[in-house]
């Protein structure tokens, strides 16, 4: 196997850079999560096992709130489910319980570990 300690190693000089992709870049603090689903036209929140659904919307981004409002309102995580609908009427899930609620911090900004705990 060969060793390259010397100077004689030559590195060549990259000048064409096409076909290379930009990396992901990392969201800064109070900056939003959106998750996309290719061909989602809408998305929907729902409870578990009753399969209600508390509200539909139109971007991930837009249902971060709704998830959060439900958590403080006393519904355990393991109750939300958040799925993407097509319009060729396809569907599937995004997310549920806890990875949601986390999601759900994320999504608005909030990077904080804490639980969200029902008030009053």
């Amino acid at each position: 196997m060969p060793t390259y300690d010397g100077d004689d190693l030559e590195v060549p000089e990259i000048t064409d850079f096409t076909g290379w992709e930009v990396g992901r870049y990392a969201l800064k603090p109070g900056e939003g999560l959106d998750i996309r689903i290719d061909g989602a036209v809408e998305y929907s929140l729902r409870l578990i096992p009753s399969n209600k659904v508390v509200g539909r919307f139109p971007s991930t981004f837009e249902a971060w709130p709704a998830v959060l409002a439900e958590l403080e309102r006393g519904i355990p995580a393991r109750s939300l489910v958040l799925d993407w609908h097509a319009a060729n009427g396809r569907h599937g899930r995004v997310s549920s319980g806890r990875v949601l609620a986390h999601l759900a911090r994320t999504g608005v900004g909030t990077r904080e570990p804490g639980r969200v705990v029902a008030t009053g």
